[in-house]
C-alpha cells in the first residue's frame, strides 16, 4: 500500500507537470526519442542476431565441415603430348575419408561429397548448374526438405542410378513450368531424371559460402556413387589449342559427431590428421559451433555500440529535464519557502522534485515504446531487414529513461532542498 505521504508528494507532482502541459511536453520529448531509438536499435541487432542463428544454424552445430582449397601454386602439372595442357590435383583425398572413418572417435557420419561444374539442358537451353554427387544422408544433416518427390535413395547408390534432385531456381531458369518429377535433364551427355524438387529455402551467407552452393541455386544433387563410377573425379576444359583439367577426388567432407560437448576436440583431432596429409594446406575447416560463438560475441558488442549510439538521445533528454528542473527551482522559490516554513523538511522536498522527474521519464519511456514499435515497422517494410523487439529491449529502455529521470532531477533537487526558507519566502 502506498502511504499517505507518499500519495500527497505523487499529486503534487502531477498537478506541477500538468499546470505547464506545454513545457511538460517538450521536455518529455527528449526521453521519448531516445527510448523509441533505443527499442529500434536492440530490435536491429536481435533481428541480425537471429538471422545469423538461422544461417549458421542450417549447417548444423554438430557438424565439421572440410572443403577443398586450391592452392595458388599447383605442384603437379603433367604435359599431353601435342598439346599445351596440364592436371591440376588438389584437395580432399579418399584416403582422408577413410581415415577419419577408421581413426577418429565418436563420429556419427562422415559424408563424402563430389563437386563439378556441369552444364544443365532443356532442349537448346542451358544453364552451368553445379552438380553435387552426395549420399543420401546429406539432405538430412543439413535440413534440406523436400518440396516435391522424393531424395535420394540408398538404392540409387546401389543400382548407380542416373537419377536427381534440383532446386527450383534451376527449373526457372531451364524454362521447365509443368511437374518436374519424371523429367529427363540432359546433364553434359548424360541423361538424368529429376525425383525430386527442394523446397524454395536456399542457403545464403556464410551458410552459402560453407557449403560451395550455388548464388543462383542451380544445384543438381545426384547419387554419389553414380558419379564416381560413371563420371570420375576428373573435369576438363579447353580452349584455343590448349587444355585443362582438374583432379579433386572429394570437394567436401561433412562430419557429424555424436556428443556436442566433442565438436571442438574432434575437429582439433581431425585438423592434425589432415595437416600431416596436406602440408600445402589445400582445404579449409569449418567448424559452425565454433563460428557461431565467434559471431554471437561479435553481435553483442555490436548491440551494446548501438545501444550506447541510441542512448545518446536520452543524455540529451536528461540535460533537458535538468535544465527544466532549475528553471522550477527558481520560479518556485517562494511555494518551497512556504512549504519549509509549515514543516516539509529537505528531504521531502528532495521527494517532490524527483517525483516530478521519474514522472516525466515514465510517462516519455510509454511514449517512446509506442514510438520504438512504429520505427521498428517503417525499417522493416522500407529496408526489408529482419527486426525482432524483445521484452528485454523493453525493459533497457524503460531502466535507462527511468534512470535518466533520477539523475537528471537529483542536482535541481538538491538545490531546491538547500535554499533558506526565510529568504525564500521573501522571493519575489
Amino acid at each position: 500500500m502506498i502511504s499517505r505521504k507518499k500519495k500527497e508528494l505523487l499529486r503534487m507532482g502531477l498537478q506541477s507537470l500538468l499546470g505547464y502541459p506545454m513545457r511538460t511536453v517538450l521536455t518529455m520529448l527528449g526521453v521519448v526519442f531516445g527510448v523509441g531509438s533505443v527499442i529500434a536499435m536492440l530490435a536491429l541487432g536481435a533481428g541480425a542476431e537471429k538471422e545469423l542463428l538461422q544461417e549458421i544454424g542450417r549447417l548444423g552445430i554438430q557438424n565439421i565441415i572440410i572443403n577443398s582449397v586450391e592452392p595458388e601454386q599447383p605442384e603437379n602439372n603433367n604435359s599431353s603430348g601435342g598439346r599445351r595442357g596440364w592436371i591440376n590435383y588438389y584437395g580432399l583425398k579418399f584416403k582422408d575419408h577413410r581415415q577419419i572413418v577408421e581413426t577418429i572417435p565418436g563420429i556419427e557420419r562422415v559424408l563424402p561429397v563430389h563437386l563439378s561444374k556441369k552444364k544443365a539442358w532443356n532442349g537448346s537451353r542451358w544453364i552451368e548448374s553445379t552438380l553435387f554427387a552426395v549420399e543420401p544422408d546429406y539432405f538430412e544433416v543439413f535440413g534440406l526438405e523436400i518440396a516435391s518427390g522424393r531424395a535420394l535413395s540408398p538404392q540409387d547408390e546401389e543400382d548407380l542410378a542416373r537419377v536427381c534432385v534440383v532446386r527450383s531456381g534451376l527449373l526457372q531458369e531451364l524454362g521447365i513450368y509443368e511437374d518436374p518429377i519424371g523429367y529427363v535433364l540432359t546433364i553434359e551427355d548424360q541423361k538424368f531424371t529429376i525425383v525430386g524438387v527442394l523446397s524454395e529455402d536456399r542457403f545464403q551467407g556464410y551458410a552459402q559460402k560453407a557449403l560451395v552452393a550455388d548464388a543462383r541455386s542451380s544445384e543438381i544433387y545426384v547419387p554419389y556413387q553414380t558419379v564416381l563410377k560413371r563420371q570420375g573425379t576428373r573435369s576438363f576444359s579447353g580452349s584455343a589449342g590448349s587444355w585443362e583439367a582438374t583432379d579433386v577426388e572429394l570437394n567436401q567432407i561433412v562430419v557429424e559427431v555424436e556428443d556436442l560437448d566433442q565438436v571442438i576436440l574432434t575437429s582439433r583431432t581431425i585438423e592434425n590428421l589432415l595437416s600431416r596429409n596436406h602440408p600445402e594446406k589445400d582445404y579449409e575447416m569449418i567448424v559452425p559451433l565454433e563460428v557461431l560463438a565467434q559471431r554471437r560475441k561479435t553481435q553483442q558488442v555490436f548491440n551494446i555500440a548501438l545501444v550506447a549510439i541510441a542512448s545518446i538521445s536520452l543524455l540529451v533528454g536528461g540535460i533537458g529535464i535538468a535544465n527544466i528542473m532549475l528553471a522550477t527551482v527558481t520560479e518556485r522559490t517562494r511555494e518551497i519557502g512556504v512549504r519549509r516554513a509549515l514543516g516539509a523538511q529537505k528531504r521531502h522536498i528532495i521527494a517532490q522534485f524527483l517525483t516530478e522527474t521519474t514522472t516525466i521519464s515514465i510517462l516519455g519511456g510509454v511514449l517512446g515504446i509506442f514510438l520504438g514499435f512504429g520505427l521498428v515497422q517503417i525499417l522493416v517494410i522500407f529496408t526489408g531487414w529482419t527486426a525482432v523487439i524483445t521484452p528485454i529491449s523493453i525493459l533497457v529502455a524503460l531502466t535507462i529513461s527511468v534512470a535518466v529521470g533520477i539523475t537528471s532531477g537529483i542536482y535541481p533537487a538538491r538545490r531546491a532542498a538547500a535554499l533558506d526558507p526565510i529568504s525564500a519566502l521573501r522571493h519575489q
